[in-house]
């Protein structure tokens, strides 16, 4: 992405390249994340590790396409922050369902006398 890519209106020269700047390395950041949480396959931890920086990314450029949409098109800015609410929302529940998971292998393992799974207790830490 370019500075002329994000569709800013015509103000302030400086003030939009540092903007660009900043929501480039955000969503760099959020690709990133975005990967290592494809990469995770089984592995809880890692999987939740990915998913908060995927909603810690996300919630950064939500916030930044609030605080400046006076100097964005306000269209572009109001449904890419709908997009982000609702991946969070997704995340979220993602957390929430590994959450049970760990909880419900942890009781397993109780119940058949073996060792709980060492990943699921980590997420189950992350997760309190």
């Amino acid at each position: 992405m370019h500075n002329h890519d994000l569709p800013l209106a015509p103000r302030g020269a400086g003030a939009d390249q540092v903007l660009a700047g900043y929501l480039r390395q955000q969503a760099g950041d959020f690709l990133r994340s975005l990967r290592l949480h494809g990469e995770s396959g089984a592995d809880t931890r890692s999987a939740a590790e990915a998913a908060r920086a995927l909603r810690r990314s996300a919630h950064r450029i939500r916030g930044t396409l609030h605080t400046f949409r006076p100097l964005l098109d306000p269209a572009w800015a109001d449904q890419l922050r709908t997009e982000l609410a609702w991946l969070s929302g997704v995340l979220a529940e993602e957390h929430a369902c590994t959450a049970r998971l760990t909880r419900l292998l942890d009781a397993l393992a109780r119940l058949s006398g073996t060792p709980p799974v060492p990943s699921a207790r980590a997420a189950d830490g992350d997760a309190g």
